[in-house]
């Protein structure tokens, strides 16, 4: 089955068959493939004639920040999961999706936030080599990349320490720089 669109009532159907399932009765809907198969219903000899069901703004750089893409359902049209007892995590973009869904059984999780940004290095800031470079020296070290690096650099670029496991300081001299990570050892 796949999503439809009925269009005299102006009403999107989402089947359970067409989400993703993510664990147990959670799955998810990946709101840019939704707004492409919205976009070829509209352009079918059914839809073409019929109001438009979506705008769309993609993803733009603001001040060297990616903001994620923003997809709102508009003209009166409104979302229709299959009804029952599961849950629909809205993934990939902004959306109004959840304002605009019919109410039934279905739960829908909205991630909407004025701070998501997409994300398109391995690591905020982080080009590969600098990435591979800080994994290496959290091998090194021994510390936990999740909660005990305790200052690596400063924004100016100045010398950085890794707290290692057993809690001491790694006499190893960091330096950052705009472009590479260098290690030598004081």
């Amino acid at each position: 089955m796949a999503i439809t669109v009925t269009w005299a009532t102006k009403v999107i159907n989402v089947p359970q068959a067409d989400l993703t399932l993510v664990s147990g009765s959670v799955y998810e809907l990946d709101l840019e493939q939704f707004r492409q198969d919205l976009n070829a219903l509209q352009a079918s000899e059914e839809g073409i004639w019929a109001d438009t069901i979506l705008e769309h703004n993609t993803l733009a750089t603001v001040s060297g920040v990616t903001l994620a893409r923003l997809i709102e359902i508009v003209n009166g049209y409104t979302v229709t999961f299959e009804d029952g007892q599961y849950a629909v995590n809205l993934e990939g973009a902004n959306s109004n999706v959840a304002d605009v869904t019919n109410v039934n059984q279905v739960s829908i999780r909205s991630f909407n936030t004025a701070g998501l940004v997409q994300i398109e290095t391995p690591a905020a800031g982080l080009n590969t080599e600098q990435l591979a470079m800080l994994r290496y020296l959290w091998k090194k070290s021994g510390a936990d990349p999740l909660n005990r690096i305790t200052h690596y650099a400063t924004e100016d670029g100045q010398d950085g320490y890794i707290r290692s496991e057993d809690n001491e300081v790694d006499q190893t001299h960091h330096q950052v720089d705009a472009d590479t990570v260098t290690v030598t050892q004081q």
